[in-house]
Parts: structure tokens; sequence; C-alpha cells
């Protein structure tokens, strides 16, 4: 408690005539920029989401510090680098108590926070709530055909947080949602048929679920084999997601002081890059980590357009306390993003992402990846990576403006100043698949919630 006395005694200035803003956090699972208008997408994708960065400020480029849902929530709540708070996909793996979340700041500064999250990975055995007084990961929605399928919907989410709204909790509030679409498997309420084009590549079903080669075991559709079909079903889920966000920011707006909004996702997804399909998790490519950031200011004050410099998901947590006008942390390795017309971005700093055999560095408009461990069969833990995530070359690509940075230049010798950056992150952040022993005593995960992941296609013993 004595690390956050200040804010304490900052809530017990400001309890009386509190003018500080509502703010609503929105996740959104495995959503690429790249598939929003406003991202270079198809026209009216994501038109609601694209019209609160029009009206507030869109970031260019926005990385997730890992192309997997636990360990980039983990950081986007916390503001540390996946090795500091530990959060893998390992289901043993939860959030230590000594990483203080944005939710527990904002708590202690006197907003009532509640989440409401539809990925079964955020179950609160994952310690993801710490911080919130109310954290609902009820999921509702189950698939004939798929045992153990259980999600929530966006319109379900949707309508537990404005229940939640109704119940006038005391402003200032601090509200976090996370919608579960457009993860798959691609299965938008109300969508009609869906048919393969006569002709084009069909993809075989593999049997498993990585992607590699073919449709993953837990997205296999009756009937489609086509990317055409798959990416179709994938652009209708973010068309009812994007309905359902509408609904959630008209109902808050309507029910008290419009809060401040940020909006992003937790990673990407594979289209065909590397040769994998629809899924995630297997590199640190431009598909898997990019990821939208919009902001919508609160009344009175304007954003700044569009906002080029590449950022991180690390920086959520500390724009949020800024807007709260709370001091950040030390222990944030984030910072507070120039979100209003006239803020001054903050100088150049390298951006690190994690996945489980790769790593990456963005500085500038440059991009740099390569294996962790060059050359290695095994993971740190002596585990085989095996084939269905073989090596990738060591490469790099430049962010080019509206672009979606696909084309990879590999490198065959190390490219300074960025494989310095790297390495030298890598040397002090080394990466463990393996959960403390503390986070192992923590308790034994649920079966169900087991069975929930693998229809997800989780590997739950990752």
């Amino acid at each position: 408690m004595t690390r956050i006395l200040g804010i304490a005694l900052l809530a017990l200035l400001t309890g009386c005539g509190d003018s500080r803003p509502n703010l609503l956090l929105v996740t959104i699972d495995t959503l690429r920029a790249d598939r929003l208008e406003c991202y270079g997408g198809p026209p009216g994708i994501g038109h609601r989401l694209c019209e609160l960065g029009a009206e507030g400020t869109r970031f260019e480029w926005a990385f997730s510090t890992a192309p997997s849902t636990s360990p980039s929530v983990a950081s986007l709540l916390t503001s540390l680098h996946v090795p500091d708070h530990r959060v893998t996909q390992n289901l043993e793996s939860t959030l230590p108590d000594e990483a203080l979340s944005v939710a527990e700041v904002l708590g202690e500064a006197g907003y009532a926070t509640a989440a409401f999250v539809s990925n079964p990975m955020l179950h609160r055995v994952r310690r993801m709530n710490q911080g919130f007084d109310v954290y609902d990961h009820r999921m509702q929605r189950r698939e004939p055909n798929r045992p153990g399928y259980a999600e929530r919907n966006a319109a379900e989410t949707t309508q537990a947080a404005l229940a939640w709204a109704r119940t006038k909790p005391p402003e200032p509030w601090f509200l976090w949602v996370h919608y579960q679409d457009p993860h798959g498997p691609y299965l938008p309420p109300g969508t009609g048929p869906v048919r393969d084009p006569d002709n084009g590549r069909r993809l075989p079903v593999l049997e498993n679920d990585s992607g590699r080669g073919g449709i993953p075991r837990y997205q296999a559709l009756p009937g489609l084999a086509s990317p055409e079909a798959y990416e179709q079903l994938y652009r209708a889920e973010i068309a009812q997601l994007d309905a359902q966000f509408e609904a959630l920011v008209d109902g808050l707006d309507a029910l008290g002081a419009p809060p401040a909004i940020l909006v992003t996702a937790d990673h990407g997804e594979a289209f065909g890059e590397d040769g994998y399909w629809f899924a995630h998790g297997h590199s640190a490519g431009i598909d898997q980590i990019r990821v939208p950031l919009l902001f919508r200011p609160a009344p009175g004050s304007r954003g700044k357009g569009v906002a080029p410099e590449p950022v991180s998901l690390v920086d959520v947590a500390p724009t949020l306390l800024a807007l709260a006008g709370t001091q950040v942390p030390q222990a944030f390795v984030g910072r507070a993003l120039a979100v209003h017309a006239g803020d001054t971005p903050a100088a150049e700093r390298p951006l690190f992402v994690e996945a489980s055999r790769q790593a990456a560095v963005v500085v500038g408009r440059d991009y740099y990846a390569r294996d962790r461990h060059p050359g290695a069969t095994v993971s740190s833990e002596g585990r085989a990576w095996g084939d269905e995530n073989p090596a990738l070359p060591a490469r790099t690509t430049t962010l080019r403006p509206g672009g979606t940075a696909a084309r990879y230049e590999t490198v065959t010798a190390p490219r300074a100043p960025l494989e310095d950056a790297l390495a030298a992150y890598l040397e002090e952040h080394p990466l463990t698949d393996t959960p403390p022993a503390d986070d192992r005593a923590r308790g034994e995960v649920p079966g169900a919630l087991r069975d929930q992941l693998r229809a997800l296609g989780y590997d739950s013993d990752e």
C-alpha cells in the first residue's frame, strides 16, 4: 500500500467536486489494424471504430508486446514487458501480486473500476482482475458440435457492461471491456450463407491448431476451404463487433458524463503471412503484432488527428493515468501518449515484442525481428520447437505510411543499431515458459476452463 500513498492522497484531495473524466478502455481480440477502413482496409469495415479516431486521435503504428492474448493484455494493464510481468499463454502463469495494474492505481485514486471480458484466457484464475471492483468473465455463448466451446459474443458483452453502467456507479469510473470477436472460430451471429468461390485456392484442414499451411483444426467450418470465405467471415465478425461497440458508446454517453475512450487490440491474425492461416502466436511478424489504437477525448478536449509515431501497448496504462491526472508509478516502462491537440510526442525509443520463439524491435520507422535463440531446436526450458513452428530468418522492413509492411527483407548479418538494441533487451529480459513456483502453487486450473480454451485453439498445456 505504501507504494501508492501519494495516489491515495490525491484521491482525498480531489474527492470533492471531482471533475476527472470517466475512462473507457476497449480491447478487441485478434483485430488486425489493416482490416479497418481507416488503416487501409476495405471500405466500411470498422466504420464506427474509425469514427472514434476521426473525432480524436488515430495512432498509425501501434504494436502489442506479444502476438497472444495473455501476455499482451498483461502488458497493457501493467505497463511491463512480458518477461517482467511473467504472464505467458501457459495457464499456470498468473499476474504476480507485485505487478501493479492500472485498475489498482485508478482505484486508489478514487475511481470505481469494472471489467467485462469475453475470452477464457482472461478468466480470473489468471489474476488479471487485480484492482477491479467488478470483474465479469462469464461465458454464455455455446455452439453445437463444438464440445467445450464457450465465449461471450459482442452483443452479450455490451449488454453486460451497460447493465453495470445503469446501476449508476459513482463517478469517475474506469471501465474495461474486452470483446472476443473477431477471434476464431469465425461465427458471426446472423450472417447469411458463405461459400467458396468456384475457382481459387483450397486449403487443407490441419490435424492441429498451428495454422501452418492450412486451416487450424478449431477454425474449420463445414464446406469451407478457401481463404476468401474465411476472410469474409472475419470481416463479418468485425462488422457486428463494430455495431456493438457503437451501442456501448452510445449507451454510456446517454447515462452520464461521456467518457474518454481508448480502443486497441491484443494482437493480429495471419492470413497467409509466413505460410500461416487464421492463426496467431507463432511469430513477431507485423501481421501478428500491429494493432489499431484509437482515442476519443472527453468533452471539452480535442484530439490531435493522425499520430505517425510508433507506440506500444505498454503506453496504454500511463496514458489512462495521465487522463485521470494521476501520477504514473515508477515501475511502468511505458509513457503517456500525446493524445490531445497541442501535445508534443516524446522522443523516439525502441519498442520490444515477444513471441515464444521470436523477438522484435521497432525503432522509428525501422522494424527488425529474429529468433530469440538463433539455430536452437529447443526452448531454453528444453521443449522441442517441432515442425509446427519452424525458425524464421532474421528480417527487417520499413514502416511506410498507409502500408501494411508485409514485405520483409531477409538480413544475413546483424543490422545495427536494431540488432544492438534487441540483443541488449534479450540479455536483460530472459523469457521463460515455465511459471515461477509461487504462481504454480496458486491452485489448479479448472478442467472446464481447459476445455473451453482447447475449443478456441489454445493448447492449455503450453
